[in-house]
């Protein structure tokens, strides 16, 4: 396992022995807000948008995840690819995918089981 050295000096800092896509991933995932994520489906119907709620997911920083749409909550486990995209795996999530957006910790998601397509999640925590 390679181990991740950190030296600042003058403003810049130095990382000695970590691959390209560790470091990108490690950016990734220090930009990213932990915890709760609130979700909501959109359908346009007779020329206006419905808004449904879909519950919630939230990310821990041990990499695992959380849905609280059902009575009984859904857990698995999550990662961050290299343009900061959540991946899950496990739980209700499984293949599911939270594209980062233009916002600030918001994303679309899209996961195989889900019933209206794609999904708008935004953080709740302040």
């Amino acid at each position: 396992m390679k181990k991740l050295m950190l030296a600042a000096g003058f403003g810049g800092i130095i990382l000695f022995g970590a691959s390209p896509s560790a470091l990108a991933q490690a950016g990734h995932a220090s930009e990213l807000k932990y915890g709760k994520y609130g979700c909501t489906a959109s359908k346009y119907r007779g020329g206006f948008y419905e808004y449904t709620p879909r519950g919630s997911f939230t990310i821990n920083k041990n990499g695992t995840y959380t849905y609280q749409g059902f009575e009984k909550p859904s857990a698995g486990k999550f990662s961050v690819d290299k343009t900061g995209n959540l991946l899950f795996s496990g739980g209700y999530l499984d293949k599911g995918k939270a594209e980062k957006i233009d916002r600030p910790n918001k994303f679309f998601l899209v996961f195989p089981t889900n019933p209206d397509n794609r999904w708008t999640c935004s953080c709740t925590d302040k």
